[in-house]
């Protein structure tokens, strides 16, 4: 099998970001509500229930109108605070076990990231755990337009593009911790099928948020694996 690269999802994949993010998110909506803090949606009450919201939505401005009650209007403005948000705010998540030792395990293959979170948050946390230079590319919401936001396959085009490539023919694999990073993936190999391109999709579910439901999700992933290890195995 030609492997020519593998391409990452972030939030969740990588970093167990959520108690940070529901941090950030909070700071984004006092930009339009400054009093909510009195009256916060139930998805960031709780880790629990921002995990839950979290994989029930397809992407960020999915959530954002369904559980944070912000207007279509109001999303690009919410997109564009999320950066300084996330830089302003000093808490580095925690990476999940025995992801570091695996990307440097892999530092001969082409890696890359498509993220929902922000592109400098991404390197700044990379940077921290010293693997910053295992990632060819990265492309964060901030890379491509609301509209091509996860599943569109835009993203993945444009990470795969970045990998500066000999050769596009062969197999990507693609590791992401959502239903929808599974219908990204199959977007992807859809959009790419004029290149001979097969995209192996594997669900990574640490924290057992998936492990009851996945098999009912409308696409299904090729592996589902439980740590970082089984990755390695793989």
């Amino acid at each position: 099998m030609n492997i020519c690269g593998i391409i990452w999802d972030y939030d969740g994949t990588i970093i167990n970001s959520a108690t940070k993010n529901i941090e950030v998110t909070i700071e984004v909506l006092k930009h339009f509500d400054k009093d909510i803090e009195k009256h916060l949606p139930q998805a960031l009450q709780t880790y629990e229930n921002y995990q839950k919201a979290n994989h029930m939505y397809k992407n960020w401005r999915e959530l954002y109108v369904k559980s944070y009650n912000l207007k279509e209007e109001q999303l690009d403005e919410a997109g564009s605070l999320w950066t300084p948000e996330q830089l302003k705010n000093k808490t580095i998540p925690s990476m999940f076990e025995g992801m570091a030792q695996l990307f440097h395990k892999l530092e001969h293959v082409k890696m890359g990231i498509c993220s929902q979170n922000s592109n400098k948050n991404i390197k700044e946390t990379l940077k921290h755990y010293g693997v910053d230079h295992c990632f060819d590319a990265i492309i964060g919401y901030d890379d491509i337009s609301g509209s091509e936001q996860k599943p569109d396959p835009t993203g993945f085009l444009k990470c795969v593009d970045s990998l500066n490539l000999n050769n596009k023919n062969g197999t990507f694999i693609y590791i992401g911790d959502h239903s929808e990073d599974v219908v990204f993936g199959k977007n992807a190999q859809e959009a790419l099928k004029g290149h001979n391109v097969n995209v192996i999709c594997i669900t990574v579910d640490y924290l057992n948020l998936n492990l009851n439901t996945y098999k009912k999700w409308s696409k299904q992933p090729d592996y589902f694996v439980q740590t970082a290890y089984e990755l390695d195995s793989n």
